[in-house]
């Protein structure tokens, strides 16, 4: 009964907005969907808090609902063709939904309310300048910011400078021409930058100095030809970065003096770039590369010996793809102790030697073109893809099993 008391206000409450919404629906939709998800919130934990109370809990009950005070919603706003900030948002809110509106500005004071608020999502909007979002903005609790899809055309000195927390800044697919030296400023704590598929033509070291702590870079889908003339320090400041793709550049070369000062470097991804030749040493010394993506290249032609060179942790290299790659030095791959897997499929490959493959100890797994012809010792060759073959077919049958 007691219950029942203290719900019941709050359901005739809902019956209101029901009936009221019907006759203003569209003055009323965005604070409907706020209402919305704070009454259901609110309902869910003043319903279990209520039976905890009056001893009604079940003891084995496997999870717990915390009281309001110490919920955490998330409010979606998406689609809803909102030219201003929804007001007034739950004080608790640490995720925002605002994906697909109007919005070309902001009210940073309705903001500034939402002290939990981590992660905030403005991708498919309307804004022009950073500063129209971030310019006396303070939310320390941020941690990403999506802003996919706007129409940002620069970066202008500390952008981002008052969201001390950030660890995440997407900013793809926008009109991105050029990035003042000082952007970044602040951005200590951040580990993932995508600012791919923008107008970037060059990458400025200076960009990276205060992203210390960075691990994921995505690059891809800029006209980048070459890197800076001190192409040596193009990356410094990235010493803890794991990922980094150079998918869809425009590279006629591989930046092998940069990259080797990104010691930590993991996965490297230099798909689809106009690159020619991958020549003596382009890819040495990275220690820690795991997997390596040479995918999609138009104008490849060959790779030469000891291109790859010393790259003690590499597992996985793909080589696929690429219609005008005709020939593989004997020795192109040396020091690669742990390569395991080996994809080769559609290029122009009519020959392969030997000791391509006999420099690759851990071999497990292979997909030549069809038309590859092994040179001597072809019954290895041979071997090895059947090999390879049946560890796919017997994995895929204990799958099936499970």
């Amino acid at each position: 009964t007691s219950c029942v008391s203290m719900l019941k206000p709050l359901f005739c409450i809902y019956l209101f907005f029901f009936f009221f919404v019907n006759l203003h629906f569209d003055r009323v939709l965005p604070m409907l969907v706020l209402l919305r998800s704070q009454f259901l919130l609110c309902a869910v934990c003043v319903g279990v808090c209520v039976l905890g109370a009056l001893g009604s809990l079940p003891q084995a009950l496997p999870w717990h609902v915390p009281c309001p005070g110490r919920c955490a919603p998330t409010v979606d706003c998406n689609d809803l063709l909102l030219t201003g900030l929804p007001w007034p948002l739950p004080f608790g809110t640490h995720t925002l939904h605002l994906q697909g509106n109007n919005l070309s500005e902001m009210d940073a004071g309705v903001l500034h309310g939402l002290p939990n608020l981590t992660d905030l999502d403005l991708s498919q909007n309307h804004f022009s300048h950073v500063r129209a979002i971030a310019q006396n903005l303070s939310l320390p609790s941020l941690l990403s910011l999506h802003l996919e899809e706007n129409h940002l055309s620069h970066l202008p000195e500390a952008s981002f400078s008052s969201l001390l927390a950030l660890q995440e800044l997407l900013l793809s697919h926008n009109n991105l021409c050029s990035i003042a030296p000082g952007a970044f400023t602040g951005l200590s704590s951040l580990l993932r930058l995508h600012i791919n598929n923008n107008r970037l033509t060059t990458i400025n070291p200076m960009w990276f100095g205060p992203l210390q702590n960075l691990e994921v870079l995505m690059l891809g889908g800029n006209p980048v030809e070459t890197l800076p003339e001190q192409a040596d320090n193009a990356l410094d400041g990235l010493e803890g970065l794991e990922s980094l793709s150079f998918y869809d550049n425009l590279l006629i070369k591989v930046p092998s003096r940069a990259l080797r000062r990104v010691k930590g470097l993991k996965f490297l991804d230099l798909n689809k770039n106009r690159i020619k030749v991958i020549n003596t040493g382009d890819v040495r010394d990275m220690v820690h590369l795991k997997e390596l993506g040479l995918n999609n290249m138009e104008e490849l032609m060959s790779i030469e010996r000891a291109a790859l060179e010393n790259l003690p942790e590499l597992t996985k290299l793909e080589i696929t793809n690429n219609p005008r790659l005709s020939f593989i030095h004997p020795q192109a791959f040396a020091q690669l102790s742990r390569l395991e897997s080996l994809m080769l499929n559609s290029n122009c490959l009519s020959t392969l030697h030997h000791r391509t493959m006999s420099s690759l100890p851990r071999l497990q797994e292979v997909m030549p073109n069809t038309n590859i012809k092994y040179k001597k010792k072809k019954k290895r060759w041979s071997k090895m893809v059947k090999t390879s073959n049946q560890q796919k077919l017997l994995a895929y049958k204990k799958k099936k099993a499970l």
